[in-house]
């Protein structure tokens, strides 16, 4: 076996290194072409350095023979980097949901927690996860049979609620298994359940609290329009509550007006959703028009159909572009507000990132806050500690 020694090691590693360098400084120099892009900020001229390819061909030569791809794509979600966005928009709508605000907890844990509140707290009962499927299943055949929550069809959000209610308890078998449970979930018992979860829980801020970093990025939205920067709303399918809940949450008057589904008669992805909302910012152009949102069907499909433009803020660990969509549909992708704003060059300088902890993290468990500043901790043998939190619920009295 060869055996070298450490300075032959390092002589040949430095050979390489040099020869990698030579390599790269050569490959630089006879570069054939250039792909750049240029990204134009309407509230701070150009933003780097344009570059421009010609004629959108790359031009490879390998053996003395060219290989050429014409007609290239930019990838999909990057359009506002292709120097293909827009002017600045007149309109700009935002979806609620898993946008601005969030649940607090899986809407499994709150089906679950209620009805253990209703039989005071005596029930045995499945996870959340097994509510969680149940209500998905629910909302999807109730939204099915009675379309944008019962709009045009004599029927009240509330009434539409409580049927998904009762649907979403009939498909968790395991209430069978509590003897007298399932006969009282079919009579008295239910309705006050449905209506609990209807007018208290998912009507405020015990089920919903704001995404991290919203209030922040609204803000800076709110300055741009204060300053003669688009119009502000909202374009979600949702119905009347929305409106208590924004304004519960401290964000309602960051816009100009609040569309929900259930108000307008129509839902995305539907083209007159995108419709009646120009007409009610009175916006003529639809390419004046931006639409940011989570749901890719919904948002970004819907609005791209209605000549919008469209920018998709996935969901956590959901950032893959879905598969089988048109390869011509044009969208931005941002991981989130603060990165639609920086397509305008307004994103701030210093902020929170995604990575970061939150100073005020609420919404592990609903029934828990954590505050990560060092006056709310005690201060117990020299070590922090969190104080208890109250429960959010307020008993079983109300049921």
């Amino acid at each position: 076996m060869m055996k070298f020694s450490r300075a032959c090691i390092a002589a040949v590693a430095a050979s390489y290194v040099t020869g990698a360098l030579a390599f790269i400084g050569s490959t630089q120099q006879r570069s054939r072409f250039s792909i750049g892009t240029s990204r134009k900020s309407s509230a701070g001229g150009d933003v780097g350095k344009e570059v421009k390819a010609t004629d959108a061909e790359l031009v490879v030569r390998t053996s003395g023979t060219n290989l050429v791809k014409s007609e290239y794509r930019p990838p999909q979600g990057e359009a506002f980097k292709q120097d293909i966005f827009p002017n600045v928009p007149q309109l700009i709508t935002f979806d609620a949901t898993d946008t601005l605000i969030q649940l607090k907890s899986e809407v499994g844990m709150t089906y679950r927690l209620i009805l253990h509140e209703a039989t005071r707290f005596r029930s045995r009962l499945p996870t959340p996860a097994v509510f969680t499927s149940a209500f998905n299943q629910a909302f999807t055949e109730t939204n099915k049979k009675y379309p944008c929550f019962g709009c045009g069809l004599g029927m009240t959000s509330r009434e539409w609620w409580a049927e998904c209610t009762k649907r979403t308890y009939a498909l968790v078998e395991h209430i069978d298994y509590e003897r007298g449970l399932r006969d009282r979930m079919d009579g008295p018992l239910g309705d006050a359940v449905a209506e609990v979860l209807y007018s208290e829980v998912f009507a405020s801020t015990e089920a919903w609290e704001l995404k991290p970093g919203v209030l922040d990025a609204l803000s800076r939205f709110k300055m741009w329009r204060e300053e003669g920067g688009p119009q502000l709303a909202i374009l979600s399918n949702f119905d009347e509550r929305l409106h208590s809940i924004l304004d519960q949450v401290g964000v309602a008057d960051a816009f100009d007006f609040v569309l929900t589904s259930r108000e307008i008669g129509s839902e995305k992805p539907n083209r007159s959703a995108f419709e009646v909302a120009m007409s009610r910012a009175g916006v003529a152009e639809p390419s004046l028009c931006m639409h940011v949102g989570d749901g890719f069907e919904s948002d970004v499909v819907g609005a791209s159909n209605a000549g919008w433009h469209s920018v998709w803020i996935p969901p956590i660990n959901g950032d893959d572009v879905p598969t089988n969509i048109d390869p011509d549909l044009i969208f931005s992708m941002c991981g989130d507000l603060f990165a639609v704003l920086d397509i305008f060059g307004l994103d701030p300088h210093f902020r929170l990132i995604p990575t970061t902890r939150f100073v005020d993290e609420r919404g592990n468990f609903m029934d828990e806050v954590r505050v990560y500043t060092e006056e709310e901790f005690d201060n117990q043998d020299g070590m922090l500690v969190l104080p208890a939190a109250p429960k959010s619920w307020e008993g079983p009295g109300r049921l």
